[in-house]
């Protein structure tokens, strides 16, 4: 009977599609909307700049922490497979913004391969995280006794 209890948590798709809207409307947009971003319309700056490097990776770290943390049980490969979502989104976001006509050479297809290992690796650490600090939590709470 024990064996029914320690069976494997199931993907929970409802994870990913929360995780997505998360990464589109705290991680997409503000890396667009900023001054030199695809849907600015206005050249960089210096600040921008900064913000532009600095999100690109922490940002996905953070909402994949927060998706971890917020959501009940174990979501870690949840976060990740939304945020490779996010960058299939963003490529055909940029091929219609551009106007251009998909091109699969060697170095593109390689391109996307390392993008979709970064940002995988990002938000399962991110995921991670929130996972723990989550354990954390909820042990230091008063329900630990």
């Amino acid at each position: 009977m024990s064996e029914l209890s320690t069976t494997p948590k199931q993907f929970q798709w409802k994870w990913v599609g929360i995780s997505l809207l998360m990464y589109i409307v705290f991680y997409f947009l503000p890396l667009t909307l900023v001054p030199g971003g695809m849907l600015s319309g206005t050249a960089v700056t210096k600040a921008s700049a900064v913000f532009i490097g600095v999100w690109s990776f922490a940002g996905m770290i953070v909402i994949s922490a927060v998706a971890g943390y917020i959501s009940k049980g174990v979501t870690i490969k949840e976060p990740a497979a939304a945020a490779v979502g996010l960058v299939i989104l963003s490529l055909v976001a940029l091929h219609f913004k551009f106007n251009a006509a998909m091109q699969f050479t060697v170095q593109s297809i390689l391109g996307l391969v390392i993008a979709l290992a970064v940002v995988a690796g990002l938000s399962l650490a991110g995921a991670w995280f929130g996972e723990i600090l989550q354990k954390v939590i909820q042990s230091e709470g008063p329900d630990s006794e």
